[in-house]
């Protein structure tokens, strides 16, 4: 339950926005939705993927064979001899010497409605013939024609069919965008046209056409859900690689850092002058480090720490008593930023120096954690255990690391003996609680967090993450009232401000002071990227689609990861299909409303 960055999987099963109701009617209507966070895209896919694994009653009065084996040859032989006969039917059609194609547009207009639609018919079945034949020039040409004597949708449709077999795709988007404008509601149409659009790597058109037919039938498309699903991965991952190349590395918000720092019991101790020297230009910087990462000013500790290593290199450490502190610091510092291989560097270089420096193997187990590397980080643990068997944050890691696989025994018994090394550590305590309420053993994790609220009546922290697991249960009064005293506590911290809002919304439906209290957490907390999450959900409850949006967009700009990008990203485009669809379907409100659909 803890903002660990190594632990975010176990955020993902835990988190209070799972409580936002999502009911059956807000699935179809929002399409889907992924959960802060590391916003999970798992959500969205799975509205997609569950409906499209679920054939249509008339899927399957098409596609079920009567009698097993036998029929399936017997269509097989129809296949074949309707191909024969549509070859043989085409050499009669090149001969037919009164064919309508050679009428000009003046007898055209002479003829009335009714003759000119029987033509253009006659026109359409015969370029059916030819399309069958797989004579897509010719079927073209015919299906041209047909439109010479009327403007019909199917017409057009059927010549983007011949432009796709031939992959001219921006000619199969033309005709079916015509077909489109005489008749929006033409699934086939729009599913040709989204097919084309995803071939030229215009995705979002695409998915936004896929969207839409699934809409229309209902999400009783299989064809179009499983597409949407495939390019809205596409997508959202060309998207996300992109950014994350280009950006520089940057620190995550506040919160989340001070989240992470919170499963140490420090970020390391002071370097002191012994028998009255100075302290070196190095020591002195990193202490100065160290003070500005008390103090939550974490780029002045950046800042620090760097002068603290150009020092150390200046004079190859000499003199320097916390030479494996300060690499290990900046590699804290840049693995928080996302620039993995500058944070192994250092954690390595600090290591080298000191090779039973502890929390340079608990930072290291952090990082490949991130790379979902766990048999590097149980090595990593061993080593750490090696260098020193009887400490406190090792078996707390360690019990993270059973967290995240669900080995929920072995996490509490880790957390338990975290707890005894070190009496003042407060998360060993708050992640016992979490996993006996994960496990059942609901007196037991009353009795721990009780205990823990005993030991650290100040800590506003383990209120928060007391209410959140008195929420996950359904006890939401109770949970309001711990989440007011960690507000009470320290109203810095912006996660009990969100997670407050977040009861409320599911408890009372009245969206005003949930709203109030997100906004005051983004006060505290202008990136904490949990609050911006669930005031994008909350305005999506609410059909406020723009500001759900704007704060999607937002989303992915804080995304810490390529992966958490991809899921934003994911959760952003469904959003703003649904909306889009919306705007040009209004007509189809009502009905999505009502569960019509």
């Amino acid at each position: 339950m803890t903002d660990n960055a190594g632990d975010k999987a176990v955020q993902k099963s835990t988190s209070m926005l799972e409580k936002l109701n999502l009911n059956e009617r807000s699935w179809k209507f929002y399409a889907a939705a992924s959960i802060p966070p590391a916003l999970v895209a798992g959500l969205a896919l799975w509205y997609y993927s569950s409906r499209s694994s679920e054939p249509t009653k008339k899927d399957d009065k098409k596609k079920r064979p009567r009698k097993g084996k036998k029929a399936k040859k017997s269509k097989s032989a129809d296949d074949s001899t309707e191909e024969k006969s549509a070859a043989a039917s085409t050499a009669s059609l090149d001969a037919n010497l009164e064919a309508p194609e050679s009428m000009t547009d003046a007898q055209i207009d002479a003829l009335n409605q009714e003759a000119q639609a029987e033509l253009a018919q006659s026109l359409k079945s015969r370029g059916n013939k030819f399309f069958q034949a797989k004579r897509y020039e010719k079927a073209i040409e015919l299906y041209t024609q047909a439109l010479r004597f009327a403007k019909d949708p199917v017409f057009y449709s059927n010549r983007a069919a011949c432009y796709a077999a031939s992959s001219d795709h921006e000619k199969v988007i033309q005709d079916c965008t015509s077909a489109l404008e005489l008749e929006s509601r033409y699934v086939k149409a729009l599913i040709r046209r989204a097919q084309a659009f995803e071939s030229t790597e215009k995705f979002r058109d695409s998915l936004y056409d896929f969207t839409t037919a699934c809409i229309l039938e209902d999400f009783g498309n299989n064809l179009a859900a499983t597409s949407a699903e495939r390019v809205l991965k596409k997508l959202a991952e060309a998207e996300a690689h992109e950014r994350v190349e280009k950006r520089s590395p940057r620190l995550p918000s506040k919160s989340f850092i001070s989240g992470y720092l919170n499963s140490f019991r420090n970020s390391g101790e002071e370097a002191v002058a012994t028998d009255g020297d100075d302290l070196s230009e190095a020591d002195a910087l990193f202490n100065e480090a160290l003070s500005f990462t008390a103090l939550q000013e974490y780029s002045q500790a950046i800042d620090s720490v760097e002068k603290a290593v150009a020092a150390v290199e200046k004079t190859d450490g000499s003199g320097v008593q916390r030479v494996a502190d300060i690499y290990s610091l900046r590699g804290m510092f840049n693995f928080l930023k996302s620039n993995l291989d500058q944070a192994l560097e250092d954690l390595n270089k600090a290591l080298d120096v000191e090779p039973s420096h502890v929390r340079s193997y608990l930072r290291k187990a952090n990082l490949f954690t991130e790379k979902k590397d766990l048999e590097e980080v149980s090595s990593l643990l061993d080593q750490a255990h090696k260098a020193d068997a009887e400490n406190a944050e090792t078996f707390f890691q360690q019990g993270q690391v059973h967290f995240l696989k669900q080995e929920f025994e072995a996490a509490s018994n880790d957390y338990k003996r975290a707890a005894e090394l070190d009496p003042d550590f407060v998360y060993p305590r708050i992640q016992l609680g979490v996993v006996q309420f994960k496990v059942g053993k609901i007196e037991e994790a009353m009795a721990t967090f009780d205990e823990a609220m005993k030991k650290f009546p100040t800590r506003s922290d383990l209120y928060n993450y007391y209410g959140e697991v008195l929420a996950e249960q359904g006890g939401y009064d109770s949970a309001i009232g711990a989440f007011e005293k960690a507000i009470e506590l320290d109203s810095t911290n912006p996660l009990p401000y969100v997670n407050q809002a977040i009861s409320l919304f599911q408890t009372s439906g009245q969206p005003d002071r949930a709203l109030t209290l997100i906004r005051e957490a983004l006060k505290v907390d202008p990136e904490c990227e949990l609050a911006v999450a669930a005031l994008s959900q909350i305005y999506l409850q609410m059909g406020m689609f723009e500001e759900s949006l704007a704060m999607l967009r937002r989303a992915v700009d804080l995304a810490k990861s390529e992966e958490e990008m991809i899921s934003a990203i994911t959760f952003r485009e469904t959003t703003a299909a649904q909306f889009r669809f919306m705007k040009e379907h209004p007509e189809l409100l009502s009905k999505m409303m009502g569960g019509g659909m």
